[in-house]
């Protein structure tokens, strides 16, 4: 109850404007060890019938305290701006809504902070974003979201006249409905993205403002794989229906690495690489073993620091060049050779090379996933190879060659940029030293 109170207490403090960027940050800062005061375990300890914290959640909230605060200190350029409060009212607001929904234990309540999230992510792309498109990108974001919304509230509905209970401790299906399990997997799905449902997020990214890229990736798509794992006494139901999504990921995850190589837009790339990892978390929780669902939950915290601390290099870039295009930002090695050291880290990391999280995740991910069927070793393999394809090319391109005259030689690059850079890359490492915690 303290750890609410604190978090209205700086929701209402920022909305009234008495407070400065930095003390709202060390405000944040005060409440973040509290959370380490919850002990780490894999089932239910919460006595609670209001909250519901396990494992998953935890380290779903950690990642949400990290990256919210990292992309506030990212977006300090705008404390300078009118529309400062505003920004760090709605970004108070995606905090609140975040850390609500991975503890709250009503379903109801649940999916009420799930589409309550799309309010304060549009009005960051639609008031911050940076090109003409951001309007169009809003449109896409809202409508995907709520094309699965109102199937998921009918869901609800049932579970609640099924189980006379709202509360996930109590949740059962004993009648095996397939529109509800449709129902109830589509939201989720299009939250992730799964590939043919995943048209918003390039462009929800590309037009988002720095901050909003960097929640949207490190925050945001993590939601739909959290809300898969509250709702696996359904799916366990319908094994042959989730294969469907499986054979679907695997496909989409090879198409969207293709899709990658063929992007000229840095954001873009870093995008389409996100719909891939995303569909390796996919398969990993419909296969229904436990070494996979830890996989899963490994590639999820190690993929929102990865692609955070990606789109943060992006935007360092594009700062000093003027353009995100991949023609364009060459040779930086030459210039900010201290800079090309984040981008190998961050490119070897998002390939999945030791030592970080992301491989380790990848092995439990791929143990499960063949011992589910032998026949997906051959589209796995060819998954971790273009994997190591689309982030060389990206490396590459973006730091040898000849150098662009446009880029400004004499903004070097900052403290704090280095600082944020380390702060996404510690985690993975330290995680990948200390992956006891994970069972």
């Amino acid at each position: 109850m303290l750890v609410f109170l604190s978090f209205f207490f700086v929701l209402f403090v920022g909305m009234l404007g008495y407070i400065g960027w930095m003390h709202y940050l060390i405000l944040i800062l005060f409440i973040y060890p509290s959370m380490n005061f919850l002990s780490f375990n894999l089932s239910f300890f919460s006595k609670n019938s209001f909250v519901c914290l396990d494992f998953f959640s935890f380290l779903m909230l950690i990642l949400t305290f990290w990256i919210v605060f990292l992309s506030i200190i990212s977006s300090l350029k705008i404390n300078l701006e009118k529309s400062s409060m505003f920004f760090l009212l709605m970004i108070s607001s995606l905090f609140v809504v975040l850390f609500m929904f991975f503890v709250v234990n009503n379903i109801f309540f649940f999916f009420f902070f799930f589409e309550s999230s799309l309010i304060p992510t549009l009005v960051i792309i639609i008031g911050w974003g940076g090109k003409v498109e951001k309007i169009k990108s809003g449109y896409y974001l809202f409508f995907y979201t709520l094309f699965g919304s109102m199937p998921m509230l009918m869901s609800i509905f049932f579970l609640k006249v099924e189980n006379f209970s709202l509360s996930f401790y109590f949740l059962e299906m004993s009648n095996f409905v397939v529109l509800i399990y449709l129902f109830a997997v589509i939201s989720f799905l299009i939250k992730m993205p799964m590939f043919l449902v995943h048209s918003w997020l390039p462009k929800a990214h590309v037009e988002a403002p720095l901050s909003g890229s960097m929640v949207l990736a490190g925050v945001l798509l993590k939601m739909g794989g959290y809300g898969m794992y509250r709702f696996f006494f359904i799916y366990k139901n319908f094994l042959y229906l989730n294969s469907i999504w499986m054979y679907i990921s695997v496909w989409g995850g090879i198409v969207s690495s293709m899709i990658c190589l063929r992007q000229v837009d840095l954001k873009s790339i870093i995008a389409y690489s996100s719909v891939s990892h995303m569909s390796l978390v996919i398969m990993g929780l419909f296969s229904f073993s436990f070494s996979s669902l830890v996989g899963s939950l490994m590639l999820m915290v190690a993929h929102g620091l990865c692609s955070s601390g990606l789109f943060f290099l992006a935007n360092v870039l594009y700062e000093r060049s003027g353009t995100r295009s991949i023609f364009l930002n060459k040779g930086m090695m030459s210039i900010f050779p201290s800079l090309s050291i984040w981008w190998f880290i961050f490119c070897s990391f998002n390939m999945a090379c030791p030592p970080s999280l992301n491989l380790i995740s990848e092995i439990f991910l791929m143990n499960g996933l063949i011992s589910w069927s032998f026949v997906f070793v051959w589209f796995l393999m060819f998954l971790s190879f273009l994997g190591g394809v689309y982030n060389l090319f990206l490396f590459s391109f973006c730091n040898h060659g000849v150098l662009n005259s446009s880029i400004f030689f004499f903004n070097s690059t900052y403290f704090l940029e280095y600082y944020i850079l380390y702060m996404h890359f510690f985690p993975i490492f330290f995680f990948f030293l200390k992956l006891d915690m994970f069972y």
